[in-house]
This record gives C-alpha cells, sequence and structure tokens, in this order.
C-alpha cells in the first residue's frame, strides 16, 4: 500500500492481466474516498492473491516495495518514488475464502447457532466473486437480520403471564 502525494491515475479500480506484472490489481482508493479523509494522501492499494511460499509473499518488506516500483513505473510512466510519503506491506495466510466444489451446501449461514453472533463476510459471497458490492450487500442483509430480531424481541413481553391451574376462588 502506498501513501503518495497525488494519485497515479484517474481510475479507481484497475483489474491487470498482464502476466509481467506481480499485480492483479492496483487499487487507487482515494479516486473513491477524497484524499482529504487520508490527510491528503492518496492511498493506492497494490493487490495479489499467492501461496505463503511463493518469493514475493517471503521477500522482505523494503524488497517487495523497490520491486513494486519498478513496475508501477512501467505501467504509470510518469510516476516517481518522490510521490511516495509512506508504504506498508500487508500479508495474510488466508486471506479469502477457498470455494470448492458443492461450497453453496457449506456457506456459512448470517445467522450463526450463537445467539446474538451474525456474520457478514467473504465466505457469504457467493456464487459471485469477491467485491465490494457484495460485501455491502452481505452487511446490509445482516443488519436488516438483526433488527427483525430486535423488534422481534421487542415485541415478545417481557414476563409471561403467570400459569395458574384450578378453578379461582
Amino acid at each position: 500500500m502506498l501513501e503518495n502525494d497525488r494519485p497515479l491515475s484517474d481510475t479507481y479500480w484497475l483489474n491487470v492481466t498482464d502476466p509481467g506484472f506481480p499485480y492483479v490489481g492496483v487499487i487507487e482508493h482515494t479516486n473513491l474516498d477524497p484524499a482529504w479523509h487520508y490527510g491528503g494522501r492518496h492511498v493506492v492499494y497494490l493487490s495479489k492473491y499467492l501461496p505463503a511460499g511463493t518469493g514475493l509473499y517471503r521477500m522482505p518488506d523494503d524488497q517487495v516495495y523497490r520491486y513494486s516500483l519498478l513496475h508501477l513505473r512501467r505501467m504509470f510512466p510518469a510516476f516517481r518514488e518522490e510521490w511516495v510519503r509512506g508504504w506498508h506491506v500487508w500479508r495474510a495466510e488466508h486471506a479469502q475464502p477457498v470455494i470448492t466444489r458443492h461450497y453453496s451446501r457449506t456457506v456459512p449461514a448470517t445467522e450463526s447457532p450463537l445467539p446474538g453472533l451474525y456474520l457478514a463476510g467473504m465466505a457469504q459471497v457467493f456464487p459471485e466473486d469477491r467485491g465490494t458490492n457484495y460485501a455491502l450487500r452481505g452487511g446490509q442483509r445482516a443488519g436488516r437480520l438483526i433488527a427483525d430480531r430486535i423488534r422481534a424481541a421487542a415485541a415478545r413481553p417481557a414476563h409471561p403471564a403467570p400459569l395458574t391451574t384450578g378453578a379461582a376462588t
């Protein structure tokens, strides 16, 4: 992730299919959400899902940064390292669910078996591929379900009427 003093382009999400480019996406977040939200910095994510044993995954952070700059200059010829005000590298071995055959049978439900625990995550984005719009849809679905459960609980009497047996005297 780069924090630049200016944008690379005017594109928010750029899918990259060039096999010589090490990332599959260049996401300029601040082309969607203004840079003033980030202290004037232009936030650029470089996206790549890869196995933990690969060279890029195991490469030290400073080498990842240098390696990325070389490729960014190729894609954005005007780009200069002087634009970069900060950079960060994150890794997660389990960054997305692995969709297997018959996944539709195991997609986690929004309402979990634990009372009060609701799920809205990437594991539920199915059959579509990951995407912000689908994540938003899942969050809205979970929110509506939670609101319905709260309304239903509020409609129930707080204390049930006592049970009576036998005839009243």
